[in-house]
């Protein structure tokens, strides 16, 4: 499967995800994606594929597909088993009822060609066979229950009614398999056995058993598979020994099978694998739907606050002071969750307070875009380090090539800092050499 479509089929699982069980905390990755310069489109499938390797998805994913290739190759082998059962079964008698052995090879297979047809017309979305459900069945045995109720829906969702081509690409893969080692069974035994062949009826007349046979081996005979002589088809309602009339039904055999039988799964097959190829080229989520709109519109690119400084020299602390930055060459330092009132070193550029949602989206987002080459976050000790914080810090060290942590004061929960084991620096660690 192509690339692409796995991030298609990615995409549309998190849709089902979160339709279901709502959104992903996800503002960090969303802040990623916005960062990148590409269509709407593109950064949704972005932000899910993200997500999908955040949370297991992904490598779900991949084990979904392993399990597929793996229950498929032991369906294509089980398939060579039955042609070859097919084939031994047909021949299993010595003369040859000929059209009980033509019904015995070809009977299931036009059987399950004409329900398949009328399911592919009629009921597109229940276009498949027992061998397809059983390699559904094979793939949920060795892959997760839990990945496959959210991945096999959001693939059916995805393509709608054209998996009705890949489904009849792979039932008619299966009795391509089938119908050929059926074939390479019979030529084998046809070349290392003396089979004698007959006809036998109660109700029809030997007129229409030859009319039968001439009209069963007309499109045959285009391709070179010898119709036997009227002579022969009349004279084996007893089974004849004479090499002529054996290789004569042999060939005729051979031809009603291979053109009935192999050539027709064949063609079905190549026909669905072509147009499956087609349509699997113009799949695309369905950007119309509100899920879809509204991450549309979340994941626009970042557009970072800028004020310059105001006429009394004092900049705000909720925008971005761009200048600064510009003149820092990638050396800042950012406060969380300390008073406003405190004052930073004049020695180094302050990239601002992170106190409010406002002041942390607009300093993560700068940072999204222009990663910093040193980033030093100071910490008032007094507060305890809990989840949220150091979530926080955690994103901040993501976004810079080296980070430290500087530690204001000796607080009431230093301890509680300090069993952590961060890396430690004082302002004067970012005038360093990098």
């Amino acid at each position: 499967m192509r690339e692409e479509l796995k991030s298609l089929w990615i995409a549309q699982t998190i849709h089902l995800i979160e339709q279901e069980s709502g959104r992903f905390a996800d503002q960090d990755i969303n802040r990623q994606v916005r960062a990148s310069q590409t269509s709407s489109i593109n950064r949704i499938v972005m932000r899910a594929l993200m997500l999908s390797k955040k949370n297991g998805l992904f490598s779900a994913q991949q084990t979904l597909l392993r399990a597929a290739n793996l229950s498929f190759i032991i369906l294509i082998f089980l398939s060579i088993i039955l042609g070859a059962s097919l084939a031994l079964s047909a021949l299993s008698q010595n003369p040859i009822n000929l059209y009980w052995a033509l019904f015995s090879l070809l009977g299931v297979h036009l059987i399950t060609l004409v329900v398949w047809l009328i399911s592919f017309f009629f009921f597109s979305n229940l276009g498949g066979s027992i061998l397809v459900y059983c390699w559904l069945w094979l793939t949920k045995k060795f892959s997760q229950k839990k990945t496959v109720q959210q991945l096999i829906p959001a693939f059916v969702e995805l393509f709608g009614g054209q998996i009705r081509w890949l489904i009849g690409f792979v039932l008619n893969l299966f009795w391509t398999f089938i119908l050929t080692s059926a074939l390479v069974v019979l030529v084998v035994l046809f070349s290392t056995e003396h089979y004698r062949f007959e006809w036998k009826t109660t109700l029809l007349s030997s007129a229409t058993i030859v009319d039968l046979t001439h009209y069963l081996g007309s499109i045959p005979a285009l391709i070179g598979f010898a119709i036997p002589n009227d002579d022969v088809i009349r004279a084996s309602e007893h089974a004849l020994n004479a090499g002529d009339a054996r290789f004569a039904w042999a060939v005729w055999l051979l031809g009603v099978f291979i053109v009935y039988g192999v050539a027709v799964r064949f063609l079905c097959m190549i026909v669905c694998a072509i147009n499956w190829l087609i349509c699997s080229r113009k799949v695309k989520l369905d950007t119309k739907h509100p899920h879809f709109q509204v991450l549309a519109n979340e994941l626009q690119p970042i557009l970072v606050n800028v004020e310059d400084e105001d006429k009394h020299g004092e900049r705000s602390t909720n925008y971005l002071p761009y200048h600064y930055i510009e003149n820092a060459k990638g050396s800042f330092l950012v406060a969380i969750d300390i008073t406003e009132s405190w004052t930073p070193p004049n020695s180094v550029t302050f990239l601002g307070f992170l106190n409010t949602r406002e002041q942390r989206r607009n300093i993560l987002d700068y940072l999204q875009l222009t990663p910093a080459k040193k980033l030093l976050i100071a910490i008032d000790t007094d507060r305890a380090p809990d989840r949220g914080m150091l979530n926080l810090i955690n994103q901040l060290m993501n976004k810079s090539q080296q980070n430290r942590l500087w530690f204001i004061n000796n607080g009431k929960q230093m301890k509680n800092w300090q069993a952590l084991s961060l890396q430690l620096a004082t302002p004067t660690w970012l005038s360093e050499e990098f």
